[in-house]
């Protein structure tokens, strides 16, 4: 790929010449670029797959650009990086899952009360975080949602039921974004 300083014959130009170069205008430069072409033979299941979450990305950034939640588009805006648009702004929230860094467990004791806490983090906004008590044995013991604390990082949860059997038992973090892709972290106590 190549760019022009919009020079007298590349000025404005925009299109594509012959199926073999592509002209395009993006941030006041033309961009010349190899014409894409059509793969021979059938996609792989994991290249089906890859195509159909592109898809769907797609869809979800021509939603976002119809101003049909006009907060959500001016949320986008407001992190819009250098030469970055609104629609490939929200295909890469879609593209991109929450990470749960890490489930701090040191004030949780097992007992009702006791507190645990999660950072999760994601390339726009973690909207939830839920999680999941198992009992040493492997039964679920509780689930609910964490609650997001100031510095916009950290969740935390406070256990609603005792635990007797404290070692062993198994933590579950599940963190959530705005397009609804989910991140998670287990932690054995």
């Amino acid at each position: 790929m190549a760019d022009s300083n919009n020079n007298i014959i590349t000025s404005g130009l925009r299109g594509t010449i012959g199926k073999e170069l592509v002209f395009r205008n993006w941030a006041g430069k033309t961009i010349v670029a190899k014409a894409p072409c059509k793969r021979p033979g059938r996609p792989t299941k994991a290249q089906a797959v890859i195509r159909d979450r592109f898809f769907m990305a797609a869809r979800y950034g021509k939603a976002i650009l119809s101003n049909a939640d006009p907060a959500m588009a001016d949320a986008y805006r407001a992190v819009l990086q250098p030469r970055q648009n609104l629609y490939t702004r929200a295909l890469r929230d879609f593209l991109s899952a929450p990470v749960v860094q890490q489930i701090e467990n040191g004030q949780y004791t097992g007992q009702q009360g006791s507190v645990i806490t999660v950072r999760a983090t994601d390339d726009f906004r973690v909207t939830e975080v839920c999680m999941e008590i198992y009992m040493a044995d492997g039964t679920l013991l509780e689930t609910g949602q964490a609650v997001q604390q100031l510095n916009g990082l950290d969740w935390t949860y406070t256990a609603q039921r005792d635990n007797p059997l404290l070692y062993g038992s198994r933590i579950k973090a599940i963190a959530c974004d705005v397009p609804g892709n989910t991140g998670s972290l287990e932690l054995i106590v």
